[in-house]
């Protein structure tokens, strides 16, 4: 498939914007496996190969095993996701496939047990800015690397 476009090559602010929000949830105090985690499975949901094939060898960088990589699209029958990713994959999974009725209250619940609403915050800024960068690559048609 041909890429459309450079995002970076034709709209230098917006890349620099975007990349200023991936420097802020890096740098938000999150661990790097848990953001590496809901990063691959959003980018699975949206089925963006660009992001799948940066984030795959950063997952593993940053401890997610091979297991865990293969069973990410089940990893609600996965055992090996600790209570806190599994429900930030929840979340992450409700924000990206918004319904009419949005969050559930639930959900929301849950993440609590696990996160003060900071990270909360911070995890819902990683599920946009990689939803963001899925779509810009989707629809520059940017290849994988």
């Amino acid at each position: 498939m041909q890429a459309r476009f450079d995002v970076g090559a034709v709209a230098p602010e917006g890349f620099q914007a975007m990349y200023g929000v991936h420097q802020y949830v890096d740098h938000s105090g999150l661990p790097l496996r848990l953001l590496e985690l809901l990063r691959l499975r959003v980018s699975q949901l949206n089925g963006c190969a660009f992001c799948l094939a940066m984030h795959t060898p950063l997952a593993r960088r940053h401890g997610v095993t091979e297991a865990e990589l293969t069973l990410l699209p089940a990893w609600r029958e996965a055992l090996t996701l600790s209570a806190a990713e599994r429900a930030t994959l929840a979340w992450a999974e409700a924000l990206t496939q918004l319904t009419p009725l949005g969050v559930d209250d639930a959900l929301y619940a849950e993440m609590q047990v696990h996160f003060d609403s900071k990270q909360i915050a911070d995890l819902s800024f990683a599920v946009a800015e990689i939803n963001a960068w899925n779509r810009l690559m989707v629809a520059s048609r940017t290849p994988p690397q």
